[in-house]
């Protein structure tokens, strides 16, 4: 699909990469990983065609469609959210325009019959083509904004309404509903939560396309790619597998290079010690010759450089907790007449990783604020240890930092005693290098004062440590220096993430905080997956036929028991309830499952996309008779189910 050849990049005296061979073939799921100012965007607009190679060349069929999305925020005006993304289909309405003018030409009575013919073929292709998306667009369109966290009630307004995040999410929706033959993401996982993550793997699992997508969600690229690209130190590198395969054969290269090092070495020295032991013999002087060659033949193999390893970041001491950290109980939290949670309970012991889990919203910062003693809870007792000593990482960083320190006084603020130079690795970790470590606090993006306030948290001493989407500004390697921070932490961890590798490597308690609970379950992501994927598991279809109803009806009165005790009386009038309610239900759906039919019927008539206000007045009806028919299977096999008991 796209084959790039001895490809390079630079930047004036600066060169990105060189010499780059890469394919991207039909149905590709490549993963594109390197630190950060490595090249990675450089190459996804490369690939897109927003600029040419310094040297070689990029080859791409002709009729190939690209859909890019960037990594820069986008700014978007006054259209509504559902009108934005359902800009994807504009070609629809190109047909539908085309179908039109054709319709007119069509109606002169004095056309030429073989003309008429070819316009009645033409006319035909177009519907042929208009098919395709023309009666399921708006609804499609609707899919995906709900599975990229988007309320129906969202879908009429303005865009520039929305947060950069949820404005990123706008373009992504409608990136994926134009459906390009090449997708390029560069961070998608930047901008969504936990469910819109999954939704988006479920998506892409389905997508016909090639895919290159950039992401520092290590378990989102473990699950989506096939292929790594990996940029470092100006060479770009192919490897099989997933990210975590990629990991394994990296260092396992690296390590069979390191071998032949030594191997060379060793012949290096052997062979030189014979040559200055037998220099002088006259007799010995052809062998001194070949043993000149031999060394200087030997392969010269390099080491490829790296991105270097962190250094470990040691938390400085604080009292150790014997007994329970913390204690909620039956806490309630309310903003005016809008509960966010009630009804929480949660006991924290020492050692405990607490990760709180959900969408954005659901009050996953809100509990942790409480946590913290920054907000007061509406109802509930909350008990701490005498000995707590709380270090909390907020997503609103602005009000914790100095804009008048450099990065370095920052850290020197709260650093007790720590000497430059561990100051400095530390700057290193979070991507504060060199001369960057001197930079005004005002003039570092939000993204930098994130990585900043994570790093002044690791040197206040603490034993409870509260973090808020650490993860949401880190590369993969700065993750990683931060799950290993934590692993080494000697006191209690409570954090909300969207981060699944991180939850999976640290957490021993996840608590699923919706719907107004917060549920606590033991053990990491991967059993909280399982348990979750198992419980909400779809039942077996409900069947809703009449006959199929009554079957379940007549098998039930077979297994009666024709007593004539008051008590079987009573459970027979309770049975009979039940069979009413049945009864109604099942009438319910038939009329539901009638007007679904009407509606499907209106939407395959190709003048209905004509009154907009119409079209959407009938998607809207339809969506909502599907939840409705949805609600009334789940309630139908709920009273089979009682009845059969």
């Amino acid at each position: 699909m796209i084959q790039l050849k001895d490809v390079g990049v630079s930047f004036g005296a600066r060169g990105l990469f060189s010499k780059v061979n890469l394919v991207a073939g039909e149905r590709s799921r490549i993963g594109l990983v390197g630190a950060n100012g490595t090249g990675k965007t450089t190459l996804f607009r490369l690939l897109a065609g927003e600029r040419p190679p310094d040297q070689g060349s990029k080859e791409t069929p002709r009729d190939i469609k690209i859909g890019y999305l960037p990594q820069e925020e986008l700014v978007l005006g006054e259209e509504s959210v559902f009108d934005e993304a359902v800009k994807a289909f504009d070609h629809v309405h190109e047909i539908r325009t085309k179908m039109h003018e054709l319709e007119g030409k069509m109606e002169d009575s004095s056309t030429d019959p073989q003309e008429m013919e070819r316009m009645l073929n033409r006319y035909s292709r177009l519907q042929e083509e208009y098919a395709k998306d023309g009666y399921t667009f708006e609804s499609r369109t609707a899919e995906v904004l709900t599975g990229l966290g988007f309320k129906e009630e969202d879908f009429t307004r303005a865009c520039r309404e929305f947060s950069g995040g949820y404005q990123m999410r706008i373009a992504l929706a409608k990136l994926l509903l134009s459906e390009p033959d090449l997708l390029l993401l560069d961070e998608p996982t930047n901008h969504l939560d936990l469910p819109s993550i999954e939704w988006l793997e479920g998506f892409i699992r389905d997508f016909k396309g090639s895919l290159l997508i950039s992401s520092h969600d290590r378990y989102f690229l473990d699950r989506m790619v096939e292929v790594i690209w990996d940029i470092d130190y100006k060479a770009i590198t192919a490897y099989k597998g997933n990210y975590s395969s990629f990991v394994n054969q990296k260092q396992g290269r690296r390590e069979q290079i390191e071998k032949q090092l030594k191997k060379i070495a060793e012949t290096r020295v052997h062979l030189q010690r014979f040559i200055d032991r037998f220099r002088g013999y006259p007799k010995k002087a052809a062998l001194v010759r070949s043993r000149k060659k031999m060394l200087e033949r030997l392969p010269k193999v390099k080491l490829p450089r790296e991105t270097k390893k962190t250094m470990a970041i040691r938390f400085p001491d604080a009292p150790r907790i014997s007994g329970r950290v913390m204690a909620l109980e039956g806490v309630r939290k309310s903003f005016g007449n809008h509960e966010v949670f009630s009804g929480v309970d949660l006991t924290v012991e020492p050692g405990d990783r607490i990760a709180f889990v959900g969408a954005n919203g659901e009050g996953k910062t809100t509990l942790l604020r409480i946590i913290a003693g920054e907000l007061d809870a509406s109802e509930g007792e909350i008990w701490k240890s005498a000995k707590l000593q709380t270090a909390f990482y907020t997503q609103i960083v602005e009000e914790r930092l100095n804009p008048q320190h450099t990065i370095l006084e920052e850290l020197e603020e709260v650093a007790s005693g720590e000497p430059l130079p561990v100051l400095r690795g530390l700057a290193g970790a979070f991507l504060f290098s060199g001369d960057d470590v001197d930079k005004k606090v005002s003039v570092l993006s939000g993204g930098e004062k994130s990585r900043l306030a994570i790093a002044k948290i690791m040197l206040h001493p603490s034993n409870l440590l509260l973090l808020d989407e650490p993860t949401n500004h880190l590369d993969l390697r700065a993750r990683d220096v931060l799950q290993q921070a934590i692993r080494r932490y000697p006191g209690t961890v409570i954090f909300a993430a969207h981060d699944r590798f991180l939850i999976d490597r640290l957490a021993n308690k996840i608590v699923q905080i919706g719907g107004g609970k917060a549920l606590l379950h033991i053990g990491n992501w991967t059993d909280f997956a399982r348990w979750r994927d198992g419980f909400q598991a779809p039942s077996k279809e409900v069947e809703t036929k009449e006959k199929q109803v009554r079957k379940r009806l007549r098998h039930v009165e077979h297994k009666r028991d024709r007593k004539s005790s008051r008590e079987e009386r009573e459970r027979n009038h309770q049975r009979k309830l039940l069979e009413d309610e049945i009864n109604r239900t099942f009438v319910e759906i038939e009329t539901r499952e009638k007007e679904i039919a009407e509606l499907e019927r209106e939407m395959a008539n190709p003048e209905l996309y004509e009154n907009i206000d119409r079209l959407r007045k009938v998607t809207a009806r339809h969506r909502a008779l599907k939840a409705e028919l949805k609600r009334l299977h789940e309630q139908l096999e709920g009273l089979l189910s009682k009845l059969e008991a």
